[in-house]
């Protein structure tokens, strides 16, 4: 009975593989199932989805260590829908169902056997930190995640034959990938290098229509160059102070240790995939019959030849020693269609190895929704902690069952507790203490108090008072601080989040600031 289903499922396995469109059906209705099943998962936001809520509430052309392009499409979702776990959970699987489409359209161009576009496919959706990290975190990744992908499918159809309005969308993907994150510097020049050794790439860069990509993505990226210029320190400080961590001490030791880990994170992307695709040759002998064309092999070779390099380059110079996988992520986009380019000259039998490694990737994606939907209660009864299963709707309703009014302003010294506070009191402004562009006007003589919140300890509130003492000119007495324990979403034994919090009232005021 095993078999004969394991059968079933192999034989439908290859039907879907023989049509390109039929996954991207599969893909499209896999990603609004995810959509619908963040709204039954606990409301406590993760890291950049409190990042999102928080800044929400203004519009600026940068925030902080990542380009603002997600930042600015996720507040469309938030106007159209509402500050809601929906607005949430339909902007991040939007962009991950047009990544997959993306790239299956250009694995259509790329492979000869359109068999292999289902390989291609699955194969991107089996890495871990695609099918399990990017669904429950991950935003400016996607987004450059999705520009790739944009950007070697339009390169694809350039290769086909030039047009104005390819060269239009070259330039649009360019300016998107700078606006998604900073490590698109690297992927760039490295495609860019790519294409000069395709047979048709040069003669496509010197056309006078690729000044008009690069004129593109120069004035998408203006306002934000201005930012980043003005805001350096914020910008890069964060993200180098994180890929020095645990740094030993000697410049050689430092860039060994860089090439170490960039081989460590690399090697936690590309495991999975490599192993799907050697398990489902097992028994499979190439043919060797025929010599297909060799251009898109070379080409993807030589971007990951480039991206080598230059990440050893950047690990040299800047003597980088924590480099993260899903830092890596959009680098390693292209190997699944490597993968498949490699298949495609070894002639090997598809009729056997598409089934084997489709159903693989088919059962995965049956389980990572229940997986998601279990994984808080299962951690919970484990007796694990895990900020995902905070309760802050506990205190957002203690809170006001205690001061009977809504707060005129929160202040937090962190984006995750100001992104979930802001996600429950939507007529509150919430700022944080490491951002000085949003001062949102308030009433600091009203009847409504200023309420000053932290989760990881009291010593940030001094902070938070001279906080408000430079951006609002209010010197403020720091009242009584309170703690308050709340149970996790699901009870975990003998874990609780603790609330520190403090309400300052009119009568708080020292005085006004001259």
């Amino acid at each position: 009975m095993g078999t004969r289903a394991g059968r079933t499922v192999q034989t439908l396995a290859y039907r879907l593989a023989g049509s390109p469109r039929a996954i991207i059906i599969v893909f499209a209705v896999y990603f609004l199932l995810q959509t619908l099943i963040r709204l039954f998962l606990p409301t406590a936001l993760r890291v950049d989805e409190a990042q999102q809520v928080l800044f929400q509430q203004w519009l600026a052309f940068g925030y902080d260590a990542q380009p603002p392009l997600y930042n600015w499409y996720q507040q469309i979702f938030f106007r159209l829908f509402g500050t809601s776990l929906f607005a949430v959970g339909a902007a991040k699987n939007l962009v991950l169902f047009l990544i997959f489409f993306f790239y299956i359209k250009a694995a259509e161009l790329i492979l000869s056997d359109k068999r292999l576009v289902a390989v291609a496919a699955f194969l991107l959706f089996v890495i871990p930190q695609v099918f399990w990290q990017a669904q429950r975190d991950l935003t400016h990744t996607t987004m450059l995640m999705l520009s790739v992908a944009m950007l070697l499918y339009l390169t694809a159809r350039l290769f086909r034959g030039p047009g104005t309005l390819g060269y239009i969308g070259i330039g649009l993907c360019i300016g998107m990938a700078l606006l998604s994150k900073y490590n698109s510097l690297i992927i760039l020049p490295a495609i860019l290098m790519a294409v000069w050794l395709h047979p048709q790439g040069r003669e496509r860069i010197l056309d006078r229509r690729f000044i008009l990509s690069l004129a593109l993505a120069f004035a998408l990226c203006i306002p934000h160059a201005i930012w980043l210029f003005h805001n350096l320190d914020l910008a890069s400080g964060v993200t180098l102070s994180r890929m020095a961590e645990n740094a030993p001490d000697g410049r050689f030791f430092q860039v060994t240790f860089g090439v170490a880990t960039f081989i460590g994170g690399a090697l936690v992307i590309v495991c999975v995939p490599m192993l799907l695709t050697a398990l489902s040759l097992l028994g499979l002998k190439p043919r060797g019959d025929g010599a297909p064309d060799r251009t898109w092999y070379r080409f993807f070779r030589t971007y990951f030849i480039a991206i080598t390099l230059i990440m050893l380059l950047v690990i040299a110079t800047m003597t980088l020693t924590e480099i993260r996988d899903r830092w890596l992520l959009p680098l390693f986009l292209p190997l699944p269609l490597f993968i498949a380019l490699w298949l495609e000259q070894q002639r090997f039998s598809l009729a056997r190895l598409v089934p084997r490694l489709v159903s693989v990737a088919l059962a995965t994606m049956l389980v990572v929704p229940g997986a998601l939907i279990a994984s808080q209660p299962l951690m919970s009864l484990l007796g694990l902690r895990t900020s995902s299963n905070y309760d802050w709707q506990s205190f957002a309703d203690k809170f006001r069952a205690d001061e009977k009014v809504a707060p005129a302003l929160i202040v937090t010294g962190d984006w995750r507790t100001g992104g979930n506070l802001r996600f429950l009191f939507q007529d509150t402004p919430v700022v944080t203490t490491t951002y000085d562009d949003f001062t949102p006007p308030i009433d600091a003589s009203g009847e409504r108090p200023i309420l000053l919140v932290q989760t990881t300890g009291k010593e940030k509130f001094p902070k938070m008072l001279e906080w408000l003492e430079k951006n609002y000119g209010l010197r403020l007495a720091l009242p009584e601080i309170r703690s308050l324990d709340m149970p996790m979403y699901f009870p975990t034994e003998g874990e609780w989040l603790r609330f520190h919090y403090t309400v300052v009232r009119p009568v708080g005021l020292v005085a006004p600031k001259p």
